[in-house]
């Protein structure tokens, strides 16, 4: 984890300048922008929403307060409040037509506002043409046009309000954002009264509509009761009928409802037998067990022919247990369970028999009671049907009259209330002048601004050095190869001096210190048994002829006879960073054109000898492995050490075929320049030709960068500590 962590801040710290330029990119004109947006500001007023009355005209109002309020009615305030009808009322009222900031026809024009919003709408990238249609529409008319404008105007206007319904509460808060303080807590306040006055004015009309409905309908049953009540005098005085109190029960009366009784009774035990009747009649014919139904298994004959038949079966069970199937026992216990069957069934034939006698009996009682209650109906309505119909009148008339009086103790409470009205909601708290500005929040924008180019700058820094295939520190490049880092030489930044005259007149120099430890781990590595030294790279312009330089340099000063050998005769440099001629050598001597003792230049610095590459038109297949073979052992009788300074790995085969007669392969890799492919592709066509380099050198290490970076090998330490190293 604390390695995720220090790699996570090496690159954060690495890529502080995009870091930073992505703030000022986005925070430069987000402020610019927040200068330019003229400032809002809101005002908030509050309303509490009453329980509204009954609107059912024969109810009662009071019966329905408090349980009228859900959230639905809060919402539907709510959205009442932000209706264009009542936005429109308040635009009307303070003439909000005339000012600027709702119509748009009135503002000065903004031009860079203009073409920023012309940009960023996408309508605008495409052709005017394209957008039209086949037919141009007609030009509006002159009440159209102004239908169309108080429209925006209302959009306008809708678009600063916000209402919203507390939660658990019956509180409604509506806020006005506007240009203007002022304005913003005059439009909050109007919204809000305007609000009440319609709440208002929906109540009395709909106390004046239910008192005119009311006064209507009561007329008309008005005049059915006076209706209703002659009807009954005329019709009692027709018959010399007696009053309703005045009635007595006579004989026909008493005989009636008791024969009613009676036929009641009949009726009902006569469905009950028919019911037991078809049951038995259904499982016959649904060829069922009848001795299923309730009345065969009640029946005591049968139950005790169930017993006996279930105790036969019980000793021929037990029998079949002992006997044969044909045995004289089992056969004689069948035919008793049979016969007792037989008697079985001749018993529920009996009762079925009797059930239907029951009914038929049943039946004919029913009738007979039906004609002495058809008798005695026919004498009681000679005598009461006149009292049937005087009744019938009566209960019309009373329905009538009580009607009648509900109606008009309702039109009387209507009357009385039509003129107390009330809105049933009220202002809590009034908007009063905003003190601070609501929009734009600059702080709030800047740290919200801030944080996503922050967010996006260490993700692009993140993005990047996942992108960065190079190589920028030890760990990197022996995981990388799986080979131990010799060294890493500091950025040499003396364009116009030579290598050479550097380590001469700085040898405590940082160049100096890591060539001198690049020299130290090569000689503890060899153990004395390395003699020849190549060092090469991956791709050209790596630094590997000023290391090869450096390196025979560092050897001449410790070691006797040092030779350094330019082997790159494709692309010699070496010539010139000693400052020789370099038209004659290695070529020559590989063509044998001259001879060795002609072509070495000795103590070009110090004791160190070199042989330049030479230079020859065509020098395809110039190094041969034979040919260098015999070459180095010659030299090897004549120098201690041998330094080769070869071509890429990965332009020209030589290298290989060198690599393959030294005794110690040298790596240089550019810091943060060098791919990562460059490099596996280059020690993967080494180790393909069976040798396996030393070791890996870092070159060109900008040390100010490293020690800052933080990459926490020992290269960093060369920008450190600079009071250890003279200049």
């Amino acid at each position: 984890m604390r390695q995720h962590l220090r790699w996570a801040w090496r690159v954060a710290w690495r890529g502080k300048h995009l870091v930073l330029a992505c703030l000022v990119l986005a925070l430069a004109p987000t402020i610019l922008l927040l200068k330019q947006v003229p400032p809002r500001f809101t005002a908030t007023t509050s309303l509490v929403v009453e329980a509204p009355e009954a609107r059912d005209a024969l109810a009662d109002r009071n019966a329905f307060r408090g349980f009228m309020l859900t959230d639905s009615v809060m919402q539907t305030e709510a959205a009442l409040l932000s209706s264009p009808m009542l936005a429109h009322r308040v635009v009307e009222k303070l003439h909000l037509d005339t000012d600027p900031e709702f119509n748009g026809s009135l503002r000065p024009p903004r031009p860079f506002a203009n073409a920023l919003s012309t940009l960023l709408s996408p309508t605008s990238w495409i052709p005017r043409e394209w957008l039209s249609g086949p037919q141009e529409e007609a030009k509006p008319s002159a009440s159209m046009e102004k239908d169309m404008g108080r429209a925006q105007i209302v959009r306008a206007f809708l678009g600063g309000l916000n209402v919203q319904v507390q939660r658990r509460s019956y509180i409604i808060t509506v806020s006005y954002t506007s240009e203007s303080r002022e304005k913003a807590a005059l439009i909050a306040n109007t919204l809000a009264e305007m609000y009440l006055l319609d709440r208002l004015e929906a109540g009395f009309e709909d106390a004046r509509r239910v008192s005119g409905w009311l006064g209507e309908r009561l007329e008309s049953l008005r005049q059915d009761v006076a209706a209703a009540e002659n009807a009954v005098e005329d019709y009692r005085a027709a018959n010399g009928l007696r009053r309703k109190d005045d009635r007595q029960v006579t004989l026909t009366d008493q005989q009636l409802s008791e024969l009613n009784s009676r036929l009641v009774l009949a009726r009902a035990d006569l469905a009950q037998k028919q019911a037991r009747l078809d049951q038995a009649r259904s499982v016959l014919r649904s060829r069922g067990n009848a001795e299923a139904t309730s009345d065969v298994l009640q029946s005591p004959l049968i139950q005790r022919l169930r017993e006996q038949e279930a105790s036969l079966t019980r000793e021929m069970s037990d029998a079949l247990k002992i006997y044969g199937d044909r045995h004289p026992r089992l056969v004689g216990l069948r035919a008793e369970v049979n016969e007792i069957r037989g008697r079985i069934g001749a018993e529920v034939d009996k009762i079925s028999a009797s059930l239907s006698n029951d009914v038929e009996v049943a039946a004919a009682g029913m009738r007979s009671l039906e004609r002495q209650l058809e008798s005695v109906r026919q004498q009681a309505n000679v005598a009461g049907g006149a009292e049937v119909r005087m009744r019938e009148l009566e209960r019309q008339a009373e329905a009538n009259r009580t009607l009648y009086e509900s109606f008009l103790a309702r039109f009387k409470r209507e009357a009385e209330q039509e003129k107390m009205q009330r809105a049933n909601a009220r202002i809590v708290a009034v908007a009063d002048l905003p003190v601070g500005k609501s929009y734009p929040r600059e702080m709030q924008t800047i740290q919200i601004v801030a944080v996503l180019a922050l967010m996006f700058g260490l993700g692009l820094v993140f993005l990047l050095d996942r992108l960065d295939s190079t190589v920028r520190s030890s760990d990197e490049a022996e995981e990388l190869s799986g080979l131990p880092v010799l060294g890493m030489i500091p950025l040499h930044r003396g364009a116009q001096r030579k290598p050479i005259d550097e380590l001469l007149r700085k040898p405590r120099s940082a160049l100096a210190d890591a060539v001198r430890s690049l020299r130290t781990a090569i000689t503890l590595a060899d153990a004395g048994t390395t003699r020849i030294v190549m060092v090469t790279s991956s791709v050209p312009k790596e630094g590997k002829s000023f290391a090869s330089l450096c390196l025979a340099h560092m050897f001449s000063k410790m070691e006797g006879r040092v030779l350094l050998i330019d082997a790159d005769i494709h692309r010699p440099r070496l010539h010139s960073a000693i400052g020789v001629d370099g038209n004659r050598g290695l070529v020559q001597l590989l063509r044998k054109e001259a001879a060795l003792d002609e072509l070495i230049l000795p103590g070009v610095a110090g004791n160190l000898d070199f042989l330049p590459a030479g230079r020859e038109g065509n020098i395809a297949e110039l190094i041969t492995g034979p040919a260098m073979e015999a070459i180095l052992h010659e030299l090897l009788t004549r120098y201690d050490r041998i330094i080769i300074d070869t071509p890429p790995v990965l332009a020209v085969s030589d290298t290989r075929i060198i690599a393959s007669l030294v005794d110690q392969v040298i790596y240089l890799v550019r810091w943060n320049s060098t791919s990562r492919d460059a490099v596996r592709n280059g020690l993967k066509l080494l180790q393909g030709s069976g040798v396996t380099p030393s070791g890996i050198v870092l070159s060109q290490l900008n040390q100010r960068k490293h020690s800052r970076y933080g990459y926490n090998d020992y290269g960093q330490y060369y920008g450190r500590y600079n009071e250890y190293y003279s200049e």
